[in-house]
């Protein structure tokens, strides 16, 4: 679970536009890939016809443009490890986590790709060539 966990929560703090998006979705729909949200115009989404989606294309090294890979990849959180991810956010809200072995091994996890999402930022912000940051995510989004 450790490393699905952590590319999981990767994904979320560096890539929020495509985090919670639905892989099938996006395969239907065109998506502002700034954004995260679908492209729409007059009101109606935008079907996907000639184009096909991000993660269809891949740079040169042979890896999907797309943050979350294929859908085959399953790069996103599953449904335990968003429950764990959102469990973490409850305890570093409230500044109590549970005396629990499980919950410390994975709040470690966590908290190593969150100092790792930071250092990103940094850099990021210093202006090192690296894209423009993202910003940082309110939160765990439910429902998607």
């Amino acid at each position: 679970m450790g490393k699905k966990l952590a590319a999981g929560v990767r994904l979320i703090l560096l890539h929020p536009e495509v985090a919670y998006r639905d892989c099938g979705d996006c395969q239907k729909w065109v998506y502002n890939e700034r954004t995260g949200e679908r492209d729409s115009y007059r009101g109606k989404p935008i079907p996907r016809r000639a184009a096909p989606p991000p993660c269809r294309f891949q740079d040169a090294k042979g890896k999907s443009l797309c943050p979350k890979g294929t859908p085959e990849d399953g790069g996103d959180l599953n449904q335990r490890n968003r429950k764990v991810y959102e469990h973490y956010l409850e305890c570093r809200a409230v500044g109590s986590f549970p005396d629990d072995p499980i919950v410390r091994r994975n709040a470690a996890i966590i908290r190593q790709v969150e100092e790792s999402a930071e250092r990103v930022w940094e850099l990021q912000l210093a202006g090192m060539g690296l894209p423009s940051a993202p910003q940082q995510p309110r939160g765990v989004k439910h429902g998607r």
